[in-house]
Protein backbone atom coordinates (compact mmCIF):
# COMPACT_ATOMS: atom_id res chain seq x y z
CA UNK A 1 0.00 0.00 0.00
CA UNK A 2 1.50 3.31 -0.93
CA UNK A 3 1.59 5.80 1.89
CA UNK A 4 0.83 9.24 0.72
CA UNK A 5 3.02 12.53 2.17
CA UNK A 6 0.99 15.62 3.96
CA UNK A 7 3.61 17.61 2.05
CA UNK A 8 5.12 17.77 -1.79
CA UNK A 9 8.58 18.34 -1.53
CA UNK A 10 10.08 18.48 -4.96
CA UNK A 11 13.75 17.65 -5.65
CA UNK A 12 14.55 21.20 -6.16
CA UNK A 13 12.41 22.93 -3.28
CA UNK A 14 14.25 24.97 -0.70
CA UNK A 15 12.71 25.45 2.85
CA UNK A 16 11.44 28.54 3.82
CA UNK A 17 9.58 28.85 6.83
CA UNK A 18 7.30 30.97 5.61
CA UNK A 19 5.65 28.42 3.31
CA UNK A 20 5.15 25.85 6.49
CA UNK A 21 3.00 28.19 9.09
CA UNK A 22 1.60 24.97 10.71
CA UNK A 23 5.46 23.86 11.09
CA UNK A 24 6.04 27.33 13.14
CA UNK A 25 3.45 27.16 15.28
CA UNK A 26 4.41 23.62 16.10
CA UNK A 27 7.68 24.58 17.34
CA UNK A 28 6.38 27.33 19.61
CA UNK A 29 4.35 24.84 21.18
CA UNK A 30 6.59 22.74 21.84
CA UNK A 31 9.26 25.54 22.62
CA UNK A 32 6.36 25.91 25.43
CA UNK A 33 5.96 23.04 26.66
CA UNK A 34 9.68 22.27 27.03
CA UNK A 35 10.77 25.67 28.16
CA UNK A 36 11.11 24.69 32.06
CA UNK A 37 12.75 21.75 31.26
CA UNK A 38 16.52 20.72 31.33
CA UNK A 39 18.26 21.74 28.38
CA UNK A 40 20.49 18.82 28.29
CA UNK A 41 20.43 17.46 24.54
CA UNK A 42 17.33 19.42 23.96
CA UNK A 43 17.71 19.85 20.27
CA UNK A 44 19.29 17.00 19.73
CA UNK A 45 16.57 14.51 21.18
CA UNK A 46 13.47 17.09 19.71
CA UNK A 47 15.05 16.70 16.07
CA UNK A 48 16.09 12.91 16.30
CA UNK A 49 13.03 11.93 17.16
CA UNK A 50 11.02 14.47 14.78
CA UNK A 51 13.24 13.30 11.70
CA UNK A 52 13.65 9.49 12.77
CA UNK A 53 11.67 8.61 15.94
CA UNK A 54 15.03 7.63 18.04
CA UNK A 55 17.01 8.78 20.42
CA UNK A 56 20.56 8.39 21.96
CA UNK A 57 20.78 6.03 25.19
CA UNK A 58 23.34 9.06 26.43
CA UNK A 59 20.92 11.39 25.40
CA UNK A 60 18.26 9.99 27.87
CA UNK A 61 19.97 9.50 30.44
CA UNK A 62 21.41 12.94 30.64
CA UNK A 63 17.20 14.35 30.34
CA UNK A 64 14.90 11.55 30.86
CA UNK A 65 11.90 13.90 31.55
CA UNK A 66 12.28 15.36 27.96
CA UNK A 67 13.05 12.03 26.26
CA UNK A 68 9.64 10.81 28.68
CA UNK A 69 8.06 13.71 26.71
CA UNK A 70 8.83 13.15 23.49
CA UNK A 71 8.35 9.41 23.45
CA UNK A 72 4.93 9.79 25.06
CA UNK A 73 3.44 11.05 21.75
CA UNK A 74 1.87 14.02 23.39
CA UNK A 75 4.45 16.91 22.66
CA UNK A 76 4.36 16.26 18.87
CA UNK A 77 1.21 17.43 16.18
CA UNK A 78 2.83 15.76 13.12
CA UNK A 79 3.67 18.67 10.93
CA UNK A 80 7.23 18.38 11.82
CA UNK A 81 7.42 15.20 10.98
CA UNK A 82 5.58 14.76 7.93
CA UNK A 83 7.51 17.46 6.41
CA UNK A 84 10.72 15.42 7.19
CA UNK A 85 8.96 12.59 5.84
CA UNK A 86 7.76 14.61 2.80
CA UNK A 87 11.86 15.34 1.91
CA UNK A 88 13.64 12.33 2.84
CA UNK A 89 14.78 12.67 -1.53
CA UNK A 90 15.74 16.22 -0.93
CA UNK A 91 18.43 16.46 1.14
CA UNK A 92 19.30 20.09 0.81
CA UNK A 93 15.78 20.81 2.74
CA UNK A 94 16.10 18.48 4.44
CA UNK A 95 19.61 19.73 6.26
CA UNK A 96 18.08 23.55 5.68
CA UNK A 97 14.65 22.44 7.92
CA UNK A 98 16.94 21.08 10.31
CA UNK A 99 19.12 23.84 10.74
CA UNK A 100 16.32 26.04 11.24
CA UNK A 101 14.83 23.97 13.61
CA UNK A 102 18.46 23.64 15.54
CA UNK A 103 18.25 27.78 15.76
CA UNK A 104 14.26 27.71 16.58
CA UNK A 105 14.53 24.97 19.41
CA UNK A 106 17.93 26.91 20.85
CA UNK A 107 15.24 29.98 21.59
CA UNK A 108 13.76 31.02 24.68
CA UNK A 109 10.30 31.25 24.18
CA UNK A 110 8.39 34.16 25.08
CA UNK A 111 5.83 32.34 27.96
CA UNK A 112 2.17 32.05 26.08
CA UNK A 113 -0.61 32.98 28.36
CA UNK A 114 -1.32 29.06 28.90
CA UNK A 115 1.77 28.99 29.94
CA UNK A 116 1.31 31.62 32.66
CA UNK A 117 -1.76 30.08 34.24
CA UNK A 118 -0.04 26.83 34.70
CA UNK A 119 0.63 26.16 38.30
CA UNK A 120 4.23 25.18 39.24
Amino acid sequence: MKQYNKYLVRSTDQFDPVNFSSVTDEIQLINEETVSLPPLFKVEILISFLKDHSLENNWTKANPELADLVSSGSLFKGNIESLFASCRSNQAFRQDLETYLKKEFERTPIPSKSNLNKSP
